[in-house]
């Protein structure tokens, strides 16, 4: 069987929250299923992973990893079966699979696993008797076949996973806003939707905090070259936003969003020994607790010979990291592990940041100009990042947003692409011309212009 005519969609939580959501789900699949095979990725309904943790916590203080991986799989498993049911019913040969069956394994890391290898043998003989697989997402199984999850936004991975696999047409990601926007539309005043961005400018905007598509799906699919796209499981017939290679997106947008993440916290150890290795070893130990650090900063105090290291984690890893911090304290000869729980990122986004002058001008000075304290920066080809205070997150990004004028970009944005349209026609007319003019010479026959007629 040709694998060319498979479809990967992927709906999340609120796509199958409830019973009456998982059959209007499977009226989109069934509408799939005219053009070819569909693989079928879902997450838990609705609430569930919130639920389940809670459980656990109520059961123990601090649950141990892998058994909470083994509860929260049981999410999934309930979607797949419940969705593989609704197909049945409307008459659609489908069979469920969860991670361990498909064979889609993991690094033997519990809560936030990376897939390793899928293997696809498993999905194409079931599909010569299926025309629709549903498979759990945000799981996967180690070598040892111990369960794992790959952490939130899991779904999207493991879907770009089994497209990248089985050689997908395409991979659409479902979920309950139209595509992808300028910023958080409903955060930000103006936030416009994009047409179109490429697979870099998404990723850092998933890493700053956008919680459209997992920033890992995305690695995946520019990597083994994945069609993707985010659209609307509630308005089905709406194109989305397509997320591409970004060839010529320079040339009309300079600047694709704002984005905000407010799971963040800054951890500092100060009084270092100005010394080499004391770096390696603080960001060593991290490493050793699955400890995602990002925009470290460095301070020398020139009179007493030592450093300050500051950096920011996600909140829920602020515990782990000055605990483990405080055991090696003494032994790099630190004075003090000091923390701030309360601190957001607001990012800028384009692929057309680099080499521009006066963007971080712009930006300091809008938030200077309102009050706005910065207490880190961050720098990139296509980011520029302020950490600021919880209070003062969304006026930041609003203020960013409106001083670069991103509803107006994406306006921009939209009349270009009506120009390679308007091309695109301009082209096939003088395709049609010179066929026209074959028929007329008597270079093709009569069949054969009336086809190429009827094509355009």
């Amino acid at each position: 069987m040709s694998n060319s005519n498979i479809t990967v969609l992927k709906f999340g939580g609120t796509s199958v929250k409830s019973i009456g959501r998982i059959q209007h789900v499977g009226e989109i699949i069934q509408g799939r299923c005219k053009s070819g095979k569909v693989l079928v990725v879902v997450s838990a309904m609705g609430d569930t992973t919130d639920y389940l943790i809670k459980l656990a916590k109520q059961a123990s203080d601090s649950p141990d990893a892998r058994e909470m991986d083994q509860l929260l799989a049981v999410g999934e498993q309930i979607s797949i079966t419940l969705l593989t049911m609704s197909l049945h019913r409307m008459g659609i040969k489908a069979r469920s699979l969860t991670a361990a069956q498909v064979g889609i394994f993991t690094e033997n890391v519990h809560n936030k696993a990376r897939i390793v290898d899928v293997k696809s043998d498993s999905l194409m003989n079931a599909l010569k008797t299926n025309d629709v697989l549903v498979v759990a997402g945000f799981q996967g199984i180690t070598e040892n076949g111990d369960v794992t999850t790959l952490g939130r936004g899991g779904s999207d991975t493991t879907a770009v996973a089994l497209a990248a696999a089985v050689n997908a047409i395409c991979c659409d990601i479902y979920t309950d806003v139209d595509g992808i926007y300028t910023a958080d539309p409903n955060v930000i005043t103006g936030a416009s939707l994009l047409n179109q961005i490429s697979h870099e400018e998404v990723l850092e905007m998933s890493r700053m905090g956008a919680q459209v598509i997992h920033p890992r799906a995305v690695e995946l699919a520019r990597q083994y070259k994945v069609p993707l796209r985010v659209r609307n499981t509630f308005k089905p017939d709406h194109g989305g936003t397509l997320i591409d290679g970004g060839d010529n997106m320079e040339i009309y947008r300079t600047v694709s969003g704002v984005a905000i993440d407010r799971d963040q916290a800054s951890v500092a150890i100060l009084n270092v020994p100005d010394k080499p290795g004391i770096a390696g070893t603080i960001m060593q130990t991290l490493a050793a607790q699955n400890i995602v650090i990002d925009m470290i900063m460095q301070a020398f105090h020139p009179t007493m010979g030592k450093n300050s290291i500051t950096f920011t984690v996600h909140q829920s890893d602020l515990d782990q990291t000055i605990a483990a911090l405080n055991q090696i304290k003494s032994e790099l000869g630190a004075s003090e592990v000091l923390s701030d729980p309360d601190i957001a990122k607001v990012s800028l986004i384009g692929a057309g940041l680099a080499g521009q002058p006066g963007v971080a001008a712009k930006v300091f000075n809008t938030l200077g100009k309102n009050s706005i304290n910065i207490k880190m920066i961050a720098t990139s080809e296509m980011k520029l990042t302020c950490v600021v205070s919880q209070a003062d997150t969304e006026k930041a990004a609003q203020l960013i947003h409106d001083a670069f004028e991103l509803k107006a970009v994406v306006q921009n944005e939209r009349a270009y692409t009506d120009i390679r349209e308007s091309e695109k026609i301009y082209q096939a007319i003088h395709e049609l011309e010179a066929l026209t003019r074959k028929y007329i010479d008597g270079v093709i026959e009569t069949r054969d212009a009336a086809a190429a007629h009827a094509s355009f």
